[in-house]
């Protein structure tokens, strides 16, 4: 059964992982050294971007095996693959070492037997319902009671965090969709446990900034990744669909950090009201902030940070909103802080929390 969070550590239940020690004998593993061979097909000494997309793609047919999934065999998610390569390639370039391989399949490893405990109904996925328990079981009780998992508000939140990593829209998550959850959620836990201490429940909203700043050069390597040419001929890769709700320090073309006032109305929204957000509270908002990045670089095509009346018109047009022309100047005027003539990334998000529902 999924352990459930006790203590000051939040790496736990569904976000469980190997510890240190464990890490560092990965490498001793027979298993690990003979998949490593066995990929390694130039006997580079690394695994490439190539080799690592037939290692997962192994990996994935052994979880989906004797289950409806094996059915309907699709290629490893690319976006998934990626992120992993950015998590475990640490010399760069997409390439794997020896060590890092091993380390990565026992991630694979210790995330698979996670999934298949989630998958009560051995379907091969993660249908809503389970999230919802694994999440729970996990300590991620955003509505606050004691018995959540199985409530219409907790069911609901379930549904909006496995949307987002629902990657061909069938309702449920896949194994490689559910590793792609793990791993961005990894990133938060990680700068989360570095800016807050272990027995505090909530950040303030300059804390909340400085996660978000180290969030942002943490994925730099992925931004790096995701546009290098090697990766470009991954079969269903898209680097503009990849980087485009993700935070990176280079995301646009003049870095900026953003404003207090933005971090302080993202918390007033997501903690109800309080000056205070907590964990689950944070991980929700970080799902809210890539859904409005992925809107603003859509028209934010040149990547300069900041979108005219056209483009807002567009954005709008695009989130279901579509507002005539006299509307339009009336909320550019109201958010235009700076009065530029143009809504900036911090203006647009500011506009975007205050307008969409929670």
């Amino acid at each position: 059964m999924l352990a459930s969070m006790t203590g000051s550590s939040r790496k736990r239940g569904m976000f469980e992982e190997p510890d240190m020690l464990a890490k560092r004998q990965c490498i001793r593993n027979p298993e690990y050294q003979a998949a490593f061979q066995m990929f390694d097909k130039d006997l580079s000494g690394t695994i490439d971007l190539q080799e690592l997309n037939a290692a997962l793609q192994a990996v994935k047919l052994s979880v989906e095996s004797g289950t409806p999934q094996a059915m309907f065999t699709r290629p490893f998610n690319a976006n998934t693959m990626l992120w992993l390569a950015g998590k475990y390639a640490r010399q760069g370039g997409g390439q794997i070492r020896l060590q890092e391989f091993c380390e990565m399949l026992q991630y694979l490893e210790s995330v698979k037997n996670i999934f298949t405990q989630i998958d009560t109904d051995r379907t091969g996925d993660i249908s809503v319902s389970e999230l919802s328990r694994a999440l729970k079981l996990s300590g991620f009780n955003v509505t606050g009671w004691p018995d959540g998992g199985g409530d219409a508000l907790s069911l609901a939140v379930a549904e909006k965090i496995g949307r987002a990593y629902d990657a061909d829209g069938n309702g449920v998550l896949t194994f490689d969709e559910f590793v792609q959850l793990r791993l961005e959620w990894d990133s938060y836990l990680d700068n989360w446990s570095a800016t807050v201490a272990p027995d505090a429940n909530a950040i303030s909203p300059q804390q909340l900034l400085t996660i978000l700043e180290a969030i942002k050069s943490s994925l730099e390597s992925l931004h790096e990744l995701a546009i290098n040419p090697m990766v470009s001929g991954l079969p269903g890769f898209s680097a503009a669909s990849f980087l485009g709700p993700m935070f990176y320090n280079s995301m646009f073309k003049v870095p900026r950090p953003f404003l207090h006032s933005t971090a302080e109305l993202l918390i007033r929204k997501y903690a109800g009201g309080s000056s205070l957000l907590t964990f689950e509270q944070f991980c929700l908002l970080m799902e809210f902030l890539k859904e409005q990045k992925k809107k603003f670089t859509a028209v934010d095509q040149d990547r300069s940070g900041h979108i005219n009346l056209q483009e807002l018109g567009q954005a709008f047009a695009q989130s279901g909103m579509p507002l005539p022309l006299e509307q339009l100047l009336v909320v550019a005027r109201r958010y235009d802080q700076d009065q530029s003539g143009t809504l900036e990334f911090d203006e647009f998000l500011q506009m975007m929390t205050e307008l969409s529902p929670a």
